[in-house]
């Protein structure tokens, strides 16, 4: 469990950079807000391009492998990142960097669940926590050492960051993976079913990378924070995000009806994103960004449980490639078109208050997607083998 949250929060610690530093990558490679999102958004190209295969590798009993190449790869792309002397290099860099991150929540989701399949929704939660610690880390720490030694430092610091969890990952080399007795796998998941998960997971995914990428912007530029404050806010939003995380995953399994925790969720996140939007305050903003953390950030466990449990036991690697592939890919289309939406409008509101109406319809899709089936937990008979 430890190696798993690690990675993840390595990984989100190194790629939120272009985020949390958007200011100074503008200064020095006279970035538009649209091509502040193109970073990021070549992040998760090649992360939807890499996640399916890892997916499949992972299935055949590698996680740890996987996992550890992955890092060790993700880690070299984030160090010739910091050393890009152009913006080529630069967009070339956040695409091998996403190439490598798509192999890091396969094996993750795989080790996770074959360890503790009753109780997913905790405990996916637990691991996907890790991706708004390595966020919060990244608004924390990432704008004083920019400030202080450039952002080449900052950057590079990631990169050592995701080092370091590569080296950890043979601890994952004898660790249980879900699996049916015997070998094998259970039948594939409706195709229905898998649509609405990976409708939803598009949006929602998309929608976060948006609010993680121009936060800082948004927050110094609209309402004058210092970069440092911004940065803060970012931080708060991650936190509470790692929390309710947590708390929306035991509520899931708790409750056994992860479509509802789901659905009250995407409620949350469209009031808090619709808010932004018409009310831009500065005496708002601090309770609006932490209304927004708890569910524009704190979705994804209950989620993946929700994945899992669809999957059934030997699927777990390659279904969850799947989603991800529209994951990542709601993170690809997401920043980009909405910087240029906000370029092309000179106003904020149109960026919130376009991911708030997608963030609805999509909780509509996935309902729909899920009409009769009661969506509590799937998994009970199968058993974990090693």
């Amino acid at each position: 469990m430890l190696v798993s949250v690690a990675a993840l929060a390595a990984g989100t610690f190194a790629i939120s950079a272009p985020g949390v530093l958007a200011p100074k990558l503008e200064e020095a490679f006279d970035l538009s807000r649209t091509e502040i999102g193109v970073v990021t958004s070549l992040v998760f190209l090649g992360a939807s391009v890499g996640s399916w295969p890892a997916g499949r590798l992972t299935d055949r009993g590698e996680p740890a492998r996987v996992l550890g190449v992955a890092m060790a790869l993700f880690s070299a792309a984030v160090a010739l990142l910091a050393l890009a002397p152009d913006r080529t290099v630069l967009f070339l860099a956040a695409v091998l960097a996403g190439l490598a991150y798509g192999g890091v929540n396969p094996p993750t989701t795989v080790v996770v669940a074959g360890r503790l399949a009753r109780r997913l929704g905790f405990f996916l939660s637990l691991k996907q926590s890790g991706v708004p610690l390595g966020g919060l880390a990244a608004g924390l720490v990432l704008p004083p050492v920019a400030i202080a030694f450039g952002w080449r430092a900052a950057v590079g610091l990631g990169a050592a960051a995701c080092a370091l969890a590569a080296a950890a990952t043979p601890l994952l080399r004898n660790a249980q993976t879900f699996r049916l007795e015997g070998g094998g796998s259970a039948p594939l998941p409706p195709r229905r079913r898998l649509q609405a998960l990976a409708a939803f997971g598009f949006v929602m995914a998309g929608s976060q990378w948006a609010f993680l990428t121009y936060l800082v912007l948004y927050l110094t530029e609209r309402l004058h924070f210092g970069l440092g404050l911004a940065g803060a806010a970012l931080a708060l939003a991650q936190g509470l995000g790692a929390c309710a995380r947590l708390a929306w995953g035991w509520a899931s399994d708790v409750s056994g009806r992860r479509l509802a925790v789901l659905l009250v969720m995407a409620g949350l996140q469209v009031t808090a994103l619709a808010l932004l939007a018409w009310l831009p305050s500065r005496g708002l903003a601090w309770p609006l960004v932490a209304l927004a953390g708890t569910s524009v950030v704190g979705w994804n466990g209950a989620y993946y449980g929700l994945v899992a449990e669809t999957a059934g036991p030997g699927n777990v690697g390659r279904v969850s490639g799947h989603v991800l592939v529209l994951i990542f890919a709601g993170s690809v289309v997401f920043p980009p078109l909405l910087g240029a939406l906000v370029d092309a409008a000179g106003s904020w509101r149109p960026l919130w208050g376009t991911c708030a109406g997608l963030v609805a319809l999509a909780a509509a899709v996935l309902a729909a997607g899920l009409r009769g089936d009661d969506a509590r937990v799937l998994v009970a008979a199968p058993k974990p083998s090693r």
